[in-house]
């Protein structure tokens, strides 16, 4: 089996024309894309009118693309998979209608084999893209609380196959112990030729070192034509396996062959893990269990979502946010509220970040053909992602949904049916469903294994095994870039209170923290032009204080963490909190230590938080901290006060870039004092200009958001070089002469 990305040579138009999918239509007025694309990119990121900028990626638009063919792949299956279309897709084959997909999260295959020509001449797929609210489909029908973009929003391949094939696979790890276990491997092998195939099916492990642990061979029953059947294989007990954990996440390859007369005609690689876990539900113990190991998941909310384009981005920033969340000092990740990208979560199976999924939905139950769609998607969800270590529940309610106790009865059998769904696809690992606060006193029904809600602290939870799926909820100014000391420093106590209580209740198995990231929504009840200032980094992907909240509960042998969380300015208040997993601090103003101190606040968190009283703001002198191990000095940070604006600071999180047409890279603009010091306050406009073969996403003219702001550069398709960044300030920061800010990125050939 080839699957083969054909991200790039496509061809987009924004007008819904009613002879999009003819083929030989004139395309002179369509412009030349790559996917993942946006069929709008937003002329804002923020402001209290977005609301017309959501409704501006409203519309239905086409894409088409060509391709040929030779006689070298006649008798074999073509199919194309998109991974995600928002909202409702139509995909057309040299004019004539292939199938579709209503939903914009989950991926879809169309075989195409039959409307294809294999003669070398032209083929072309068309695909008409609705992207208008769709009150009949997950997560719409009432306002929702994230955006859902539009556009063919993730990648997209055309697998070449033989006509007998595997179109998935499902491992399971039974009989499994922290020394030995089985492989039950399960391949659902497709017939669409018109002739019955006798086959076998052989299923070898192999190793991160690509060492082969096992192989088995099973003769299959006859495979009749158009039809499947699926093929189950249950090896021998293996030893010395190498378990799958959150601190050492060891992958194995289970390669899949068909073999008809000796011959393999078809392999299909599947990465897993063996890990085994429960979630214990004794009196006085009702925590999870990795390999027998008692870990409290300590974890974040995040939503797939960049600034003026959405979910179409490359694979590496869906990468690098898994690293991010990884790096920060968290264990788990909820995917809030909507299946996420295949390279996100390939990325958690690799660096050991637990995941809770789920299908979308958010405070809304639509009618009988809304909860249809709900199940199909959590079915989709559930046949891609399955053979995951990473993931340990599915989600089965939609967020928040429903929002009284009523309600909650009414819906008994839609609950009742989802959780069968999804025991039934994949029956070793537990359900969830996100209850909404204060459905917590009213909640008589648990149809889920794992009782989740919102924002609730009990002492005693009424139901275990319990997890709190989302908290912190004091958002506002308190979450802004530009937050002043006292609002940030009373942000970082809001979150340590509900880690400490997680940390502290072993009838809590753990909880999410809302959230990773800032992130653009309908509703806006926190009046800030809809960003929700939630996250521990803004939409930028710019860290806030709070996050080295997390960071410091970062084992030792992991990182050295110190963090003052002070900006020390004339505004700053006289209480300093530093952040660490130090055994001892010890704070200087200039060369007189004001102490040397254990930690003294949130004393159930792995590393509390250090608090100092009575440190008085001294422009003169410069603020430090020092941290101890074992009685040594081990690390020490500084604060200096930000003086007047000297330069801009522009630097790309990645300065080369593949000219693939879809390749892209955020770049922050700071302004720093003459020392390096970021003026954390500031908000005047800079304008942004590029030049060289990149394409610039975000705001030419922009303002400063606690002292810094990022945008967006693309590579362009075939054309290589140098892209130059120059940012000028629009009007000052404290004084005139700031120095314009400049960076490059080298775009090097595909």
């Amino acid at each position: 089996m080839q699957k083969i990305n054909i991200n790039t040579n496509w061809l987009y138009t924004p007008q819904n024309i009613n002879d999009g999918h003819t083929i030989n239509l004139n395309e002179a007025e369509f412009e030349k894309v790559c996917i993942p694309h946006a069929n709008k990119i937003l002329e804002a990121h923020k402001g209290e009118d977005f609301n017309d900028h959501i409704a501006s990626y409203r519309f239905i638009s086409w894409y088409r693309r060509h391709f040929k063919l030779d006689s070298s792949y006649t008798g074999k299956r073509v199919a194309i998979e998109f991974e995600a279309v928002a909202t409702v897709a139509d995909v057309y084959v040299n004019g004539c209608y292939v199938g579709g997909h209503k939903g914009a999260y989950t991926p879809f295959t169309l075989d195409i084999t039959k409307y294809v020509k294999f003669d070398g001449s032209d083929n072309v797929i068309a695909v008409k893209v609705d992207s208008t609210q769709r009150r009949d489909l997950p997560p719409e029908g009432h306002q929702v609380d994230y955006l859902l973009f539009g556009g063919i929003v993730r990648d997209v391949y055309m697998i070449i196959s033989n006509l007998l094939y595997v179109e998935w696979t499902y491992m399971t790890t039974p009989e499994l112990d922290t020394c030995s276990g089985r492989l039950n491997a399960q391949a659902k092998i497709v017939n669409s030729s018109n002739i019955d195939v006798d086959c076998a099916v052989e299923t070898k492990l192999v190793d991160a070192n690509k060492v082969l642990v096992l192989a088995m061979t099973t003769q299959c029953d006859t495979v009749a034509a158009g039809s499947a059947l699926v093929c189950e294989q249950l090896s021998n007990p293996i030893a010395n396996i190498h378990l799958w954990s959150i601190k050492s996440p060891y992958l194995y390859t289970v390669v899949t062959s068909i073999i008809v007369d000796g011959e393999i005609i078809d392999e299909y690689e599947t990465i897993i893990g063996f890990r085994f876990f429960e979630f214990k539900n004794e009196p006085h113990d009702a925590g999870f269990y990795l390999n027998n190991e008692k870990i409290k998941i300590n974890g974040i909310n995040r939503h797939e979502q960049w600034p003026w384009i959405g979910r179409a981005v490359p694979s590496k920033l869906q990468i690098a946010d898994a690293d991010l969340i990884k790096s920060t000092g968290i264990n788990a990740v909820r995917a809030s509220h909507y299946p996420q990208k295949t390279e996100f979560i390939k990325r958690c199976d690799e660096i050991g970040l637990l995941v809770f999924a789920e299908p979308p939905g958010w405070q809304h139950i639509g009618d009988k053909q809304w909860q249809d769609y709900f199940a199909y998607n959590l079915e989709e969800l559930i046949i891609r992602d399955r053979n995951h270590p990473s993931i340990i529940s599915w989600g089965v309610r939609p967020n928040e949904a429903p929002t009284s106790g009523d309600e909650d009865r009414a819906n008994k059998d839609f609950f009742e049916n989802t959780n069968a769904l999804a025991r039934r696809l994949d029956p070793t690992r537990p359900t969830h469903g996100s209850r909404v606060e204060f459905l917590y006193e009213q909640s008589d029904l648990f149809t889920e294994d794992i009782y989740t809600v919102n924002y609730r602290y009990p002492n005693k939870p009424k139901f275990t095994p319990f997890i709190i799926t989302e908290h912190t909820m004091s958002w506002g100014k308190q979450g802004m870039a530009n937050a002043t000391d006292t609002m940030a420093m009373q942000w970082i106590d809001d979150w340590a209170k509900s880690l400490d209580y997680i940390y502290e209740n072993n009838l809590v198995a753990g909880g999410f923290g809302w959230s990773m990231f800032d992130y653009n929504n309908e509703v806006n009840y926190t009046k800030t032009g809809h960003v929700f200032p939630s996250g521990l980094y803004d939409i930028f992907r710019h860290d806030k204080p709070v996050a080295w909240l997390y960071r410091s509960q970062k084992a030792q042998s992991d990182e050295t963490v110190l963090y003052i969380a002070n900006y020390w300015t004339q505004e700053s208040p006289s209480r300093v909190l530093v952040l660490s997993n130090c055994e001892e601090v010890e704070l200087f103003v200039g060369d007189d230590s004001r102490g040397r101190i254990t930690a003294n606040r949130y004393m159930n968190l792995p590393y509390p938080v250090y608090e100092f009283i009575g440190i008085e703001f001294n422009a003169m002198a410069d603020l430090k901290a020092v941290g101890y191990i074992a009685g040594l000095p081990v690390k020490e940070t500084v604060r200096k006060t930000p003086c007047v604006a000297a330069k801009l600071v522009v630097k790309p999180d990645y300065d080369v870039l593949v000219a693939d047409g879809a390749d892209m890279t955020c770049v922050t603009v700071s302004v720093v004092d003459a020392a390096g010091t970021r003026l954390p306050y500031a908000d005047n406009n800079v304008t942004i200009a590029i030049t060289g073969p990149g394409k610039f996403i975000g705001q030419s003219t922009i303002g400063l958001e606690g002292g810094r702001v990022g945008f967006i550069v693309q590579s362009k398709l075939n054309k290589t070089g140098i892209i130059k960044c120059t940012v000028t300030t629009v009007s000052t920061v404290t004084s005139h002469g700031v120095i314009t800010g400049e960076c490059t990125i080298t775009v090097h050939a595909p």
